[in-house]
């Protein structure tokens, strides 16, 4: 995740709207190429054996500054933050036993710089006018604006059909849960609707991000359309993975991972999701029946805090034992008293009356 987040910070530091971003165009626009590092001195101390410094350049970062220096042989080094220029006309020496994919020789020693180092390095094609950062084993090629736009769009598109296909699910769902009749297969279709509009949002974030002052709208639409997905989905494996009591939260994480990371055949396949929450069916999924612990349902209906709630499961074991007890039975359990316990009973008891009338889809 860490990784995720600097590579993200990374991407929006290039996008449009940002110094650096205006610098590189200029650069591109210039037909001159260029090779841009960011690290700061205690950095260039370290890796002094593979970097040559050139000029002491130690002004603040404007863009004007940075197409100016470029036009000169060798690397200009920016300080991480991207407010001075350190150093220009920079020789680099890199391990050349460093494997890359490149054929240019700047994008060679971006390449091999950046993985030698750990620090990011950012190549300008001078006959394409391309730009690709290197960070360490990553490699990323910035876009066109026009081809992001397009991206976003049918991206966004895309989620919002999940997403409605995901919530008529999910009420679905609510209604088996209260009824005790929830078969595999209608779990395994709730989660294969919810994590395609997880995935496609993965997808795109990283085009919103370079987007830059760009994306800030369609960064809005996505975050409505997405939403508590992701904590819904967790919420879900927590109610039906196959455990000792409630499983833990790394047992569902590592279940969620399982199931996100399906490639797109497999999630169709429901049996192999089903095995991923360790359960076995002996029947046809759309006959196999199964029963909820009831956190996401409890969460759903009353603002009891947490530690409480796995209290309450933990006692009851399923939803449907809680759903059918009287109060009494449940002010046995730490943390909920008379008000408490009429509101789960009132709060399950409407849910069910409001779904009565609904028919399945």
């Amino acid at each position: 995740m860490a990784k995720y987040e600097l590579l993200k910070e990374i991407i929006k530091i290039c996008s449009p709207g940002t110094q650096l971003r205006l610098g590189l165009e200029n650069i591109i626009k210039s037909n001159s190429g260029g090779l841009i590092l960011l690290m700061n001195e205690e950095d260039i101390e370290r890796h002094k054996s593979i970097i040559q410094l050139g000029f002491n350049v130690n002004c603040e970062y404007t863009a004007q500054k940075i197409y100016e220096l470029t036009k000169m042989d060798g690397a200009v080094i920016l300080n991480e933050d991207v407010t001075k220029i350190l150093y220009a006309n920079v020789q680099l020496t890199p391990d050349p036993s460093i494997p890359t994919k490149e054929t240019g020789m700047r994008h060679r020693n971006a390449e091999r710089i950046a993985k030698q180092t750990g620090k990011v390095a950012i190549a300008v094609s001078r006959r394409r006018g391309v730009v690709s950062i290197y960070w360490g084993a990553f490699t990323y090629v910035l876009k066109d604006l026009n081809f992001l736009i397009t991206m976003v769009d049918q991206g966004l598109k895309a989620i919002e059909k999940y997403s409605a296909s995901y919530n008529r699910e999910i009420e679905n769902l609510n209604t088996l849960e209260i009824e005790n009749k929830v078969t595999v297969f209608d779990l395994c279709r709730t989660l294969e609707k919810a994590i395609a509009a997880l995935r496609t949002s993965e997808e795109i974030e990283p085009y919103i991000w370079e987007m830059g002052i760009n994306g800030r709208l369609a960064n809005l639409q996505l975050d409505e359309m997405i939403g508590d997905l992701d904590e819904n989905l967790h919420l879900i494996v927590s109610d039906y993975l196959v455990a000792e009591g409630i499983p833990q939260d790394d047992e569902v994480d590592l279940c969620v991972h399982h199931l996100t990371t399906l490639k797109d055949k497999e999630l169709l396949d429901y049996s192999k999701m089903a095995n991923f929450l360790g359960i076995e069916s002996q029947s046809l999924l759309t006959e196999e029946m199964i029963s909820p612990r009831g956190i996401r349902m409890i969460r759903t209906v009353t603002k009891i805090p947490n530690n409480i709630i796995y209290n309450l499961v933990e006692k009851m074991n399923s939803l449907n034992a809680i759903k059918n007890a009287n109060p009494d039975s449940l002010k046995e359990v730490a943390g909920i008293g008379e008000k408490r316990s009429v509101s789960i009973i009132e709060g399950l008891k409407k849910l069910g009356d409001n779904k009565k009338n609904y028919f399945r889809v």
